[in-house]
This record gives structure tokens, C-alpha cells and sequence, in this order.
């Protein structure tokens, strides 16, 4: 069995991605059956996601599993994959950013003269300007080049309204896409992504230690600056360096009354609401 299909279909909340990545494994096989001619390319994504979603490591996966496949697509090059975020650059201005992807292609390529591989670009701050000029020639330049490169174009701190669906059909005049939405878990899923982090650690929740979790996330999630997966880790991470600091014979078992620090009512959690705020408006959530 494939090692990355697995962890691909362990993730929370994706279940479009799920059904595409079935496809793949589908394509796959018939692929290992038929020999062509010509190559078949896969369409690109356009990905809805969401800030905190764990994006690099969803991206790494995805690039992992289509290496591993061996027959939907080429790598060639230092990395497998490499992210972007394309800044806002207006009309009449010089279009410097497409000037320091053609850069990161080639840092990606090294010492080859070209690059093969997974490419997830941020296209956030061009909602709402993605008929202008520089945008246009943006997609043009991937088009031209679409051959060598899976490109994942996404939106991550935008909600689907007519500006992002209008960016989508307008990408799709340029690139053949595939659209897939990603949903933040759910509190009781976000539990077992937290049970699952600690057990790295040796250290297991009982029931009473998970609804003690449940609430406190439920605290953190209804904050609207809550940063996803990255805030749970932070959490865990809290948790491990409280428990393994307050005595040399540490409970494998975590029961209610040890997480009393990390209560929904507790000052760790108001500190950390107030932490994601003050992150997220300076403006580190890509």
C-alpha cells in the first residue's frame, strides 16, 4: 500500500481532495496498463483552503504521492515542490513578481536547466484584481509552461463569493484546474489531531482529558483569528513541556484534573486568544 495515499486520506476536512486523489490512483493504474504515444497531464488545482490548515505539509504529501506514482507526472530538479506567494503588484507598475518566480523556478531546478515538480502558489492578494493586465500575464506564463509543473493555486484567507469564483473562471480560460475546497475540522476532530500529537510524546488522554480539550477548543475556535492546526499544535506542545516540567514520573495517562491549566476558563487559553489575534493582524497567517 502507498505510505502517502494512506496519510492523504487521514486528513480532516478534505474530503474533496480524497476523491481526487482516488482518481489518481484510478488514472494510475490504467496508465500501467496502456502505453501512449503522448503524455497525459493532470489538471492543476485551484484550492480553496484556510489559514492554520497545515498547507506546507498537505502540499508535501500531495507531491510525495504523484513522486511515488511514478506514472502521472515528471519531477526533475533539487525539490519535489516549492511554495509562493504572489504579491499584489498594480497596474502601470512593474510586474516584479513574476520576474522572482521565474528566480524560485530556477532555485528549485539547482544546478538542472529546468524544473519538474509541484508548485503551490498564493494568489490571496489578487482576489478582486485578477482581470488586470499583470495577473493575466501571469497566467499566461503558466500556461505556456503547465507541461512542466503541477501548479496548486489557492486562496487561503478568502471565503467562495462572486470575486473568487470569478478569479476561478478566469484561471480556468488559461489553465485546464480541477476545484477543490478545504474545511477546517471539526472540534471533536481536532481532539484526536491533539491525541494523536501527544501520543508521539507517550502520553495518552482519557476521556475526562478530552472533553476538558473539546471545551477549550471550542473557546479557541470561536475566536475568528483561530489559526487551525497550528494553534492545536501549539497547544499539545504547551501541554508536553507543563506536564514533563512538573515532576520526573509523568503519568502516561492524562486525566481531567492535569489539564486544569488548559481549561476553557484558564489563563492560558484567554493568552492565547489574544496570541492569535495580535499574529494573525500583523499579518503572519499565510
Amino acid at each position: 500500500m502507498n505510505t502517502y495515499y494512506d496519510k492523504l486520506m487521514e486528513i480532516n476536512g478534505a474530503d474533496e481532495l480524497k476523491e481526487l486523489v482516488k482518481s489518481w490512483e484510478i488514472l494510475s493504474c490504467n496508465l500501467s496498463k496502456r502505453t501512449f504515444d503522448v503524455p497525459v497531464f493532470l489538471p492543476d488545482l485551484f484550492m480553496y483552503t484556510r489559514p492554520g490548515y497545515g498547507n506546507t505539509k498537505l502540499i508535501s504529501l500531495i507531491a510525495e504521492y504523484l513522486d511515488s506514482k511514478q506514472n502521472l507526472m515528471s519531477f526533475y530538479g533539487d525539490v519535489k515542490f516549492f511554495e509562493f506567494k504572489l504579491e499584489y503588484c498594480s497596474p502601470g507598475s512593474n510586474f516584479s513578481e513574476l520576474y522572482r518566480l521565474m528566480e524560485s523556478i530556477q532555485t528549485a531546478a539547482g544546478f538542472r536547466n529546468e524544473y519538474k515538480g509541484v508548485i503551490r502558489i498564493n494568489v490571496d492578494d489578487w482576489v478582486g484584481h485578477h482581470k488586470e493586465k499583470h495577473f493575466l500575464d501571469f497566467l499566461q506564463f503558466l500556461q505556456i509552461n503547465t507541461s512542466y509543473w503541477f501548479v496548486i493555486l489557492t486562496i487561503s484567507n478568502k471565503s467562495e463569493n462572486d470575486d473568487t469564483r470569478d478569479m476561478e473562471a478566469v484561471v480556468s480560460m488559461y489553465l485546464r484546474i480541477t476545484t477543490i475546497t478545504l474545511h477546517m475540522p471539526s472540534d471533536s476532530e481536532l481532539v484526536d489531531y491533539a491525541a494523536k500529537h501527544l501520543i508521539k510524546y507517550g502520553l495518552e488522554l482519557d476521556e475526562g482529558a478530552k472533553k476538558v480539550l473539546l471545551e477549550s477548543i471550542a473557546v479557541l475556535r470561536n475566536n475568528k483569528y483561530f489559526y487551525g492546526l497550528h494553534t492545536i499544535t501549539d497547544l499539545c506542545n504547551d501541554i508536553v513541556c507543563s506536564l514533563f516540567s512538573k515532576s520526573t514520573d509523568v503519568e502516561p495517562v492524562i486525566k481531567a484534573e492535569m489539564l486544569n491549566d488548559f481549561s476553557a476558563d484558564s489563563e492560558y487559553i484567554k493568552r492565547t486568544v489574544l496570541k492569535i489575534k495580535k499574529t494573525v493582524t500583523l499579518g503572519f497567517n499565510g
